[in-house]
């Protein structure tokens, strides 16, 4: 009887059991810390919005002056070098009405709450490399493109400027920027239809390519860790793909943010 209690009484915890579980709970705490680093700085890389989104202006006291600026990624500045807060002055509120991903579809549903029904005195608009990634049909592009326009100098007094897109890749001759500048001629064309202003962001990095630039890669992950993980600069990022004006191909060091803020403040100044 003796015998068989035994065999049935649990097994004495042996050294090799307590660190195996050991082991694995360690293991356990980590990746669920893991999870949290990389969940967090995905949360603020690709979800967090601007302070001063339009959201903050929609029940605020009128401004007097207001200026939106609308676009996607490169306008929201998370993931790209933020130049749209260096545009704000006394007297002037600036609106960064930028979303990471959006199209000029996105852009055309949301133009009225995010844009129109703040009364601007001034409007910049920055969207479509996105439409070019997505492989957009051009036409339904530039489509959509006049229907922003036409609702923003219809239904608006602000005076307003279109701003070229950034080079795709540093590559001047590349297929990726064979379409965008197919894209900003259209921008510039629909611009000058209507008397809008047209900023040559594009035109005024492309000297600023060295030619021999790598194939075009688009580590958008490795750019939210980069900067919310580790504080690396835009600048810092670059250097690392061997780039001069973007961090990643796509989005913009703070040297080329450097280019669009000072072409948007002169614009600004023009339209005192």
């Amino acid at each position: 009887m003796s015998d068989t209690l035994e065999a049935l009484a649990p097994a004495t915890d042996s050294p090799r059991r307590r660190w195996g579980r050991r082991l694995v709970a360690v293991v356990a705490t980590l990746l669920a810390l893991a999870l949290l680093v990389s969940v967090t700085v995905l949360v603020k890389a690709f979800i967090f919005k601007p302070a001063n989104g339009p959201a903050a202006f929609r029940d605020a006291p009128a401004s007097d002056s207001l200026m939106v600026v609308a676009g996607a990624s490169t306008v929201q500045g998370t993931i790209s070098a933020d130049w749209v807060s260096g545009l704000y002055e006394p007297g002037t509120d600036v609106v960064n009405a930028g979303i990471n991903g959006h199209t000029t579809a996105d852009l055309l549903e949301r133009l009225d709450r995010d844009v129109v029904e703040l009364d601007p005195e001034r409007v910049i608009t920055l969207v479509g490399t996105n439409d070019i990634r997505n492989d957009v049909d051009p036409a339904q592009s530039q489509e959509n493109i006049s229907k922003i326009l036409d609702k923003l100098t219809t239904q608006t007094s602000a005076d307003v400027a279109v701003m070229s897109l950034q080079p795709l890749g540093e590559q001047p001759d590349s297929d990726e920027n064979t379409r965008v500048r197919a894209y900003n001629a259209m921008l510039k064309s629909e611009a000058e239809e209507r008397g809008v202003d047209y900023l040559p962001l594009f035109e005024s990095l492309e000297p600023l390519l060295d030619g021999d630039a790598p194939d075009f890669s688009f580590p958008i992950i490795r750019t939210a860790f980069d900067k919310f993980l580790f504080g690396r600069t835009f600048n810092e990022m670059s250097a690392g793909h061997g780039l001069q004006i973007t961090a990643d191909n796509v989005h913009l060091n703070e040297r080329g943010a450097a280019v669009a803020g000072r072409l948007a403040a002169g614009w600004m100044e023009q339209t005192r």
